[in-house]
């Protein structure tokens, strides 16, 4: 039996696909399945991104992950493969959100997780007798997990060298506009030390790589757990990155303990500087007035961090976006990204704003980053989307980063002005510069 496991690209606003040499990291999902996968059968990887579509090839199965911006092209390349006759199944978050429109464009989907379908899929696929919807009747307790076959990857293709990996499932938190515990059922978790361990020193092994993150949700949202965890590491001699909350640096020890194990980066959705609009969106662990003394943790530590926000919040006015930027220098913030709310079906967010009749535009949730397409209270959409690429283009300036990282010189200049100087030159060209990770 022969399957390819294609991850689709994003498209340009004339819906061409956006296509590159190279991308910043690679995507764990397609190397998970590929572990998920019995080795008597032969799969291929596809990164859309990368290269062209193996369309010619024949296959007995063809398996698509779709995000909410790669959905359309991913159903461009569903309906490809089954005018040729292959059979075509595909999951991913925008499936598990929207099954039957998927539905529309393949011959199956996996509504959640794989993990307990997925033999199921191979099996009715290799006896041509694929069932319409594939969904676990529980969720999955995450021991013993497949290793991610990253071995199947090229990583010249990828510009940061470094291996994907899991230890949880799901955010102990449920804010407004997330996705994630709607998907994930409000769980939140933890697969066995010892396997997330085995896996790591098995991809060292195999990969030679010493660098690794964590694509967790968020990574410290069981604190004992994130203990244990980095007191593993901390022998290793690991570089690894990853996502949590900007309330982990109320914790020192654990910090601490980050630092030790090997810990360089992180990423944290700050999401707004105005208390009112974080309350808007149920993000509890925010809390503005604390942001700058938690951020000053990190860099007394020389972890280095970068910054997710959102506008168009209920409370957001048109000086938000001022107020942010004066914030970032304030904190000499080595990194940031500036993103128009997005509301997607399902989450809160979504029902708040259709019941008001603030959505206007029926695909809003595809349209990720730089398009509003809802209705703020204090602004027009143009004014969120002007604001969010001037937020993009003066904070990424040349005068912005000398600042920030050059003068005085801070411990984030090495590890900061290779990404600083990509975004301005996306900045630049009104590129977001997300679509190229």
């Amino acid at each position: 039996m022969r399957i390819l496991l294609i991850q689709p690209t994003t498209c340009y606003p004339d819906k061409r696909p956006l296509r590159s040499r190279t991308r910043w990291l690679l995507g764990v999902t397609l190397p998970y399945l590929a572990g998920l996968t019995p080795r008597g059968i032969d799969v291929e990887l596809a990164d859309d991104r990368l290269g062209e579509i193996p369309y010619e090839r024949r296959y007995d199965l063809v398996g698509i992950t779709a995000t909410c911006a790669t959905a359309r092209r991913a159903y461009e390349i569903a309906g490809e493969f089954r005018r040729r006759g292959a059979p075509v199944v595909m999951g991913g978050f925008h499936v598990s959100l929207h099954p039957e429109e998927a539905l529309e464009h393949a011959d199956a989907v996996v509504v959640g997780e794989a993990e307990l379908v997925w033999q199921d899929v191979l099996e009715d696929a290799r006896a041509r007798r694929l069932k319409r919807r594939y969904q676990a009747d529980r969720f999955h307790d995450l021991a013993g997990l497949p290793r991610p076959r990253v071995e199947l990857v090229d990583y010249r293709r990828y510009r940061v060298k470094i291996v994907p990996t899991q230890t949880s499932r799901g955010c102990p938190y449920h804010c407004a506009f997330c996705e994630v515990p709607i998907v994930y059922g409000h769980t939140y978790r933890r697969r066995p030390l010892g396997e997330v361990m085995d896996e790591i020193t098995a991809n060292v092994r195999l990969t030679g790589l010493r660098n690794i993150y964590f694509i967790d949700d968020n990574l410290t949202g069981h604190r004992d757990y994130a203990r244990e965890l980095f007191k593993a590491l901390t022998p290793l001699g690991l570089k690894w990155s990853c996502l949590w909350t900007i309330n982990t640096s109320r914790d020192e020890e654990l910090l601490d303990l980050a630092r030790a194990s090997g810990c360089y980066h992180v990423n944290i959705g700050i999401e707004n500087v105005c208390q009112e609009s974080i309350s808007s969106i149920d993000k509890l662990q925010n809390q503005v007035q604390e942001y700058e003394w938690l951020l000053q943790r990190l860099r007394d530590r020389g972890i280095f961090y970068s910054l997710n926000f959102m506008f168009g919040l209920d409370a957001d006015t048109k000086d938000l976006f001022e107020e942010t930027l004066a914030f970032l220098e304030r904190v000499k913030a080595p990194m940031a990204f500036f993103n128009v709310a997005t509301p997607r079906q399902g989450t809160p967010m979504w029902e708040t704003l259709h019941g008001e009749g603030r959505v206007h535009h029926p695909e809003a949730e595809r349209y990720l980053g730089m398009v509003c397409n809802f209705v703020p209270k204090h602004m027009t959409p143009e004014e969120c989307e002007a604001g969010v690429w001037r937020c993009f283009e003066r904070f990424y300036s040349f005068s912005s980063i000398f600042r920030r990282l050059l003068w005085p010189p801070t411990r984030y200049i090495f590890q900061g002005l290779p990404s600083n100087l990509f975004f301005h030159w996306a900045a630049k060209r009104r590129i977001d510069p997300v679509d190229f990770y």
